[in-house]
């Protein structure tokens, strides 16, 4: 199954680090100041509420276009990782404006790192360690890195808390809302220009599209909150985390695209994840250390897991398999020894009797 995908990043170099509500506010703020003035200079001021909903569409156009475009840091390209579910994080866990990050999280804890390990140890482990620590680039740029106490997730069965890797499948919440917002944005303007052109008639028109513009805006919403993020998208039917004896947890394999989260800059934060999965299977089971994995039952190496899981990988990415994938029979909608035709009409195949 194909894994879900609305966000982009941008080099460390190329990032903004202004807070995303003074971004937001700064272009709404354009979008008043600009409306007051040709409101002044029509000597209309009716038409002010109409420029609050054509400010307001416009804060929300900004803050979509930060979380989906300006929020995350590209690092290191697609990397792969396994790790035991400490924690998951649904969608429908969250509340407030946060609803509308639809996205489905994971927080894995690395080999060979027991429960409880700081984030200095998990650094300094292998093979995957260094995929929460503090990368070079964003260094370099004096974007905040958070360490400790802030990384630490508590296991759900135990509350046992441990350094992890952050994962998200994404959903397309913020996604939805800016299409609201973008259709919000354009009623909203028509509807002032209407209003502006004078006349009772051109002030209730562009009351209106006003309104319109605020049901555009909430369906965007409403319609977010229910396209949620989803293990489901990459073949994964449930994550399971540990029992309270501290066993039962889904050991995965993931595979997605590293990247620095600056979403909580604002609060001088920011961490490392994988965002979004791209490919993701349950490999083993959590029997209380990395020395007790099973796979239905049957003890497994945690080595072996990994060297499976990484060549996998590898060879789902490669040159060889995407030529392939371009293999006529890959494309097939019906096989030829059903239909009795080859490639074309001039090379018939005999169906076997």
């Amino acid at each position: 199954m194909a894994y879900e995908q609305y966000t982009s990043c941008e080099p460390a170099s190329e990032h903004l680090g202004m807070n995303q509500y003074v971004q937001a506010s700064l272009q709404a703020g354009a979008a008043a100041a600009i409306s007051a003035l040709l409101i002044a200079a029509a000597g209309m001021p009716w038409c002010l509420g109409i420029a609050a909903v054509v400010a307001a569409a416009m804060w929300a156009c900004g803050y979509c276009h930060w979380w989906l475009s300006g929020r995350l840091v590209c690092l290191d390209g697609d990397q792969t990782a396994v790790g035991m579910v400490i924690s998951n994080e649904p969608p429908d866990e969250k509340s407030g404006f946060d609803a509308l990050d639809t996205d489905f999280s994971v927080n894995l804890l690395l080999p060979s790192n027991a429960p409880g390990s700081s984030q200095a140890a998990v650094e300094g482990s292998s093979p995957f360690g260094f995929l929460i620590k503090e990368h070079a680039s964003t260094n370099a740029e004096g974007l905040p890195f958070t360490a400790g106490v802030e990384l630490m997730m508590e296991d759900k069965g135990t509350g046992v808390k441990s350094a992890a890797l952050h994962a998200e499948f994404e959903g397309g919440g913020i996604a939805d809302f800016l299409l609201g917002s973008q259709i919000a944005l354009g009623l909203s303007t028509v509807g002032l220009i209407l209003c502006l052109a004078g006349g009772f008639w051109g002030a209730v028109a562009g009351y209106i599209l006003a309104f319109l513009a605020l049901l555009a805006a909430l369906f965007g919403a409403l319609f977010g909150l229910g396209d949620t993020g989803t293990p489901e998208d990459v073949g994964l039917p449930s994550i399971e985390t540990n029992k309270t004896d501290g066993t039962g947890a889904d050991v995965l394999g993931i595979a997605g695209r590293w990247v620095y989260d600056a979403g909580h800059n604002n609060e001088d934060k920011g961490w490392n994840e994988i965002h979004p999965v791209k490919k993701a299977e349950k490999l083993a089971t959590w029997g209380g250390t990395w020395d007790d994995l099973t796979v239905e039952g049957t003890p497994v190496d945690i080595a072996v897991l990994i060297a499976d899981w990484t060549e996998k990988v590898a060879e789902a990415g490669s040159a060889l398999t995407a030529a392939g994938q371009q293999d006529p029979k890959h494309h097939w909608q019906v096989h030829p020894l059903i239909d009795g035709c080859g490639g074309d009409d001039s090379d018939p195949i005999e169906p076997p009797h």
